[in-house]
């Protein structure tokens, strides 16, 4: 099954981005496609969350598995298949990608349809506006 994603900025009316993905790839594989699509650099930290119908954050799928804690499991984006957590159109992702700014994308589930065998996943299938900033520096000046 292919999986389609509409990806918008947060804080930007304008932008957005389509991603079409199978939904056996991972969490990982859509992290990288959208570093990719956007020209982010990848060595920074960025998790998904699954979200309810008011965009409020749930479930963590992080990017690496930081915590001590041996018996805290945790979901780590490598390891995770897109088909392990979505399935029905209308499921909301947010991606975190500046913890330090607290800014994000929203990400919704459109649509659940086959594959096709002459398309390679995945893929950024259509976008408009520029990306935001990946990084947002303040001054300490300021």
């Amino acid at each position: 099954m292919v999986l389609e994603f509409r990806m918008v900025g947060s804080r930007t009316g304008n932008f957005f981005r389509t991603f079409e993905m199978k939904s056996i790839q991972t969490f990982f594989d859509f992290h990288v496609a959208i570093q990719e699509e956007l020209g982010f650099d990848k060595n920074q930290l960025a998790s998904f969350f699954l979200a309810d119908n008011r965009w409020e954050k749930g479930l963590e799928i992080n990017l690496f598995d930081m915590t001590e804690d041996t018996y805290t499991p945790v979901i780590v984006m490598e390891r995770t298949q897109l088909c392990e957590l979505l399935s029905e159109e209308g499921q909301r992702l947010i991606y975190v990608f500046d913890f330090f700014s607290d800014r994000f994308f929203f990400i919704e589930l459109i649509s659940v349809s086959l594959e096709d065998k002459d398309k390679t996943y995945p893929f950024c299938a259509s976008g408009q506006g520029m990306p935001p900033q990946q990084i947002i520096i303040e001054d300490p000046e300021k």
